[in-house]
């Protein structure tokens, strides 16, 4: 039974006859009902379930950074940031024995008309600080110095996004901080400019590694993100992780950091 809250002229919710109406952003709206199918739940049509599935909760925990970087197109077509996202990296998710797999490299946390900065050389300042050095208009297109850069990071360990505080694009330079819980722990990071309007750029993959300030100090190339290296990664339940607190393959490291000595940040 629908319901009518506005009067005869108004919006209505629930179920009239073969339309359902609900609200959407502010806005009334109506759809009509879903037509009766037979599910076969054949061996395909469950994975691609699956699929969905995990990718809405890997977007999920990225609610923050999609605000920022999805806000004014997801708008502008009249979708979710999270339902954005998805459509633009569709093709970076697959399923590896029914464990989401992302390519980090490809995946895509913001875009618009923004003009980017150039990143280069991230320097870890102590376990949980890093900072980023940036060229401020590489293409020289129009952009305000009092454009916001901000660095976006995943942790495959504790599946879970972190969002640095902005820096003015005039600065060179952006740090991030992170949560004790991210100590020593492995991260890849993305980096983007968000103008006074809310228009972002499109976003840059400036690597994987690890906030472990003491490795780094021992590294020749201690700072920088081997972006050529990067490939997917599997990820799993956080906290999956064993020698020495570097995660396991399946607790989210990528294939291509498999090896004796992975790199550092």
């Amino acid at each position: 039974m629908g319901k009518m809250d506005s009067g005869f002229g108004g919006g209505f919710s629930g179920k009239l006859g073969n339309v359902v109406g609900y609200e959407w952003r502010g806005k009334a709206c109506v759809r009509s009902l879903p037509h009766d199918f037979h599910d076969a739940k054949t061996p395909m049509q469950l994975e691609q379930r699956s699929l969905f599935k995990q990718t809405v909760a890997f977007a999920s925990r990225a609610k923050d950074v999609l605000h920022l970087g999805f806000g004014v197109p997801s708008r502008d077509v009249q979708m979710t940031e999270c339902n954005y996202f998805m459509r633009l990296n569709k093709r970076c998710f697959s399923l590896v024995d029914g464990v989401l797999d992302v390519d980090f490299a490809e995946l895509v946390v913001s875009d618009g008309p923004v003009a980017p900065v150039a990143f280069g050389e991230v320097r870890v300042v102590d376990d949980r600080t890093l900072v980023v050095d940036f060229e401020k208009n590489p293409l020289h297109r129009v952009a305000s110095s009092e454009d916001k850069v901000y660095l976006a990071a995943f942790c495959p360990d504790l599946n879970s996004f972190a969002l640095s505080q902005p820096a003015r694009r005039g600065t060179k330079s952006v740090e991030m901080s992170f949560l004790s819980a991210y100590s020593g722990k492995g991260v890849h990071l993305w980096g983007f400019v968000v103008d006074r309007v809310g228009r972002a750029s499109l976003s840059e993959y400036i690597g994987y590694g690890y906030l472990d300030s003491t490795a780094a100090e021992n590294e020749e190339d201690a700072g920088a993100f081997a972006c050529e290296d990067a490939g997917d990664g599997v990820l799993a339940d956080a906290g999956t992780v064993q020698d020495g607190g570097k995660p396991s393959a399946s607790a989210g490291r990528m294939p291509a950091h498999r090896s004796d000595n992975p790199p550092d940040i």
